[in-house]
């Protein structure tokens, strides 16, 4: 399994149309094969701040994932900077129990 988790930052004033704009990809990402959970969410705290978290099953899923929005992605200029880490896991469980 992998996790994909990160930050990015954009003007305050567009943080919802931005998340708007984002929704359909999000739809399309969730049905995409492998896809396991993947959001994009405004943070509770930091107005200009939105929370990045995907889970994929596999490397494959992920690469292919990669592929398509390479392929579709429009240009974003109200996003400030943006910071994503892959984390390879191993295994999981529940937190308690």
């Amino acid at each position: 399994m992998l996790i994909v988790a990160g930050t990015g930052y954009v003007d305050p004033h567009h943080r919802a149309a931005l998340l708007e704009s984002l929704a359909p990809a999000l739809r399309q990402a969730r049905t995409t094969p492998g896809c396991l959970d993947y959001v994009v969410a405004a943070d509770p705290i930091e107005p200009d701040r939105v929370n990045i978290y995907e889970r994929w099953e596999s490397e494959a899923h992920l690469a292919d994932h990669l592929a398509g929005i390479a392929r579709t992605a429009p240009p974003m200029p109200e996003v400030r900077g943006v910071e994503v880490v892959r984390y390879d896991i191993s295994g999981s469980r529940p937190l308690q129990g």
